[in-house]
């Protein structure tokens, strides 16, 4: 039997190396593609000058007199509309849709650029925002695919829903997330952390007329709804942010409420104004 010539065994050597070298190849590049795609690497981000956190005095208005819309008109900035219906600063710790979407919860996200825990549960059965809060999902979307790097303006208006759960302002540990003063905390070094160059600017929470009372004297377990302003003035300067003091400064009281303030606790139009004459006269937005 003759023998195969030893070049043309070298000839389907290299041959066989070279399939063997673009398979390696080809699964490198199969499991880079998916190291992309799941670590959101090659994900074109969105910019925006001004993100706007907050509740459903933000959130749940997203027509064309929406505070977003309007900061946005009056400043000349682009302004994404973050807010969530129904969200807090703090959480209750028992890992709830509420607590997903809390500031704090959201803060996490933003400053590990992971949106995974939010994503999944707007995806899942347990969603309960959707019937009465349908634009979350998109709006966790839009947020995740914000560069917060390239923010100028990071805008929190929160702590009504806090107050109005009798949530506790501080406790031994400052940096409790189930308080105001500990979310409230870290939600600023979170956002210092994905956005070193941006300002912060903490709205406090306003004055509220709810069937149980008036803001100025219904202690729901941590104090009036004043006592809450004043304590989130506290932590404003203690971190450094600029600071709006919607209680104070509006004029909204148990007198002319009705005349901002469409149900008790929502700005109508002239209330937005009120918010907007604030931001931009005070800080020079404009």
């Amino acid at each position: 039997m003759l023998s195969e010539p030893k070049s043309e065994r070298v000839f389907q050597t290299t041959v066989k190396n070279k399939k063997i070298y673009g398979i390696i190849v080809a699964t490198l590049v199969v499991i880079a593609l998916a190291a992309i795609s799941i670590l959101g690497f090659g994900t074109k981000k969105t910019h925006f000058d001004i993100i706007f956190f907050g509740d459903s005095r933000v959130g749940n208005d997203r027509t064309d007199t929406a505070l977003p819309v309007l900061l946005e008109n009056a400043v000349n900035m682009s302004v994404y509309n973050a807010g969530i219906g129904g969200s807090t600063l703090s959480y209750t710790g028992e890992y709830t849709t509420w607590d997903i979407y809390s500031m704090v919860s959201l803060s996490k996200a933003v400053a590990a650029n992971d949106f995974s825990i939010q994503l999944a549960n707007t995806e899942s059965a347990y969603f309960d925002y959707a019937e009465i809060v349908d634009y979350v999902p998109e709006t966790i979307k839009d947020i995740s695919k914000i560069d917060f790097k390239k923010a100028k303006y990071v805008i929190i208006e929160q702590g009504t829903n806090d107050y109005l759960s009798g949530m506790k302002l501080e406790g031994e540990d400052k940096y409790d997330e189930s308080t105001v003063g500990g979310a409230l905390r870290t939600s600023i070094a979170n956002i210092k952390k994905a956005s070193p160059g941006a300002k912060i600017i903490l709205i406090s929470t306003c004055f509220t007329s709810t069937p149980a009372g008036y803001g100025d004297e219904l202690d729901l377990g941590y104090g009036t709804e004043e006592d809450f302003a004043n304590f989130e003035k506290e932590i404003a300067q203690e971190t450094g942010v600029l600071f709006v003091d919607l209680y104070h400064e509006s004029g909204i009281n148990r007198d002319n409420f009705k005349d901002y303030l469409f149900d008790g606790l929502h700005p109508n139009d002239e209330g937005n104004k009120v918010v907007i004459d604030l931001l931009t006269k005070k800080f020079n937005l404009d």
